[in-house]
């Protein structure tokens, strides 16, 4: 696995069985109380990505941006378009979501993501495993 940075985020970047997969955790906490317009935006960004990835809440409850495709047949445009456009919209959207949402208390959002999962039920793509942090 490999921890790449693109501005204020971080895309983990490895396999889940036959997949690849690029997950970029953004926030440890939902916004107390705003909740519902919580989820509105992240329909909206999901919308306007338009496939590309898509906004999740892990189990452990982690709000993460995260897309991946099978391993079988990819090239390394396939490649480069899944996880720059994973980097690009996390980079894009945790600035406007945490300015929107999380601006009274930044932390609440885990807005440092120094304490990102390291791994779980995200299929094995978590973390800073043996491929070390690339950049």
């Amino acid at each position: 696995m490999y921890r790449l940075q693109w501005g204020s985020a971080f895309v983990i970047v490895g396999t889940s069985g036959s997949a690849l997969v690029a997950i970029a955790p953004l926030f440890r906490n939902l916004p107390a109380g705003r909740e519902e317009p919580f989820y509105r935006k992240l329909l909206e960004h999901n919308a306007y990505m338009g496939g590309m990835a898509a906004f999740a809440i892990q189990a452990d409850g982690w709000v993460v941006l995260h897309a991946g495709r099978p391993l079988k047949g990819i090239d390394p445009q396939e490649f480069a378009t899944l996880v720059s456009g994973v980097g690009r919209f996390a980079d894009q959207f945790d600035d406007e979501l945490i300015a929107e949402f999380y601006a009274d208390d930044p932390e609440a959002a885990g807005a440092n993501r120094a304490d990102a999962p390291d791994d779980g039920d995200d299929g094995g793509a978590g973390g800073d495993a043996a491929g070390g942090d690339a950049e």
